[in-house]
C-alpha cells in the first residue's frame, strides 16, 4: 500500500513535493546552500518562510508558490493546467491529432 503524505499545512505540502521530486531533506538543503535543519524546520511548520525563500523552494519542488501555499489544488493539477495552457497554443490541428495519439499510446 503507498504511504499517503498530508498536504494540509505549508511544510507538509513541502515536504510532499520534495519526496514526489525523489529528493531527500540533504539534497533539497544542498542545492539551497542551506542546512539540512532548515529543511526539517520548513516541513514540521517550525518557521516561517520568507516569500523569496518560498519561491526559491517552488522552483526546486518543481511546483508553484501557490501550490505550496494551498491556495491551488494538489501539485498535479497545477500541472495539468500548465500543459492545457501549452496545448492550446498548438493550432495545427494535424499536429494536435499526433499528440493525442502519442499521449493515448503512452497511458495505455
Amino acid at each position: 500500500m503507498k504511504n499517503i503524505i498530508k498536504e494540509e499545512t505549508l511544510g507538509q505540502r513541502i515536504k510532499a513535493a520534495r519526496i514526489r521530486m525523489g529528493m531527500t531533506q540533504e539534497q533539497l538543503a544542498e542545492v539551497m546552500c542551506i542546512p539540512k535543519s532548515t529543511i526539517s524546520a520548513y516541513e514540521n511548520d517550525k518557521v516561517d518562510i520568507k516569500g523569496s525563500v518560498l519561491v526559491e523552494l517552488s522552483k526546486h519542488l518543481d511546483t508553484t508558490p501557490n501550490y505550496l501555499l494551498g491556495l491551488e489544488g494538489k501539485e498535479e493539477d497545477a500541472y495539468l493546467k500548465e500543459i492545457n495552457s501549452l496545448l492550446a497554443k498548438i493550432t495545427n490541428i494535424k499536429i494536435r491529432r499526433i499528440l493525442k495519439t502519442q499521449i493515448e499510446a503512452l497511458v495505455k
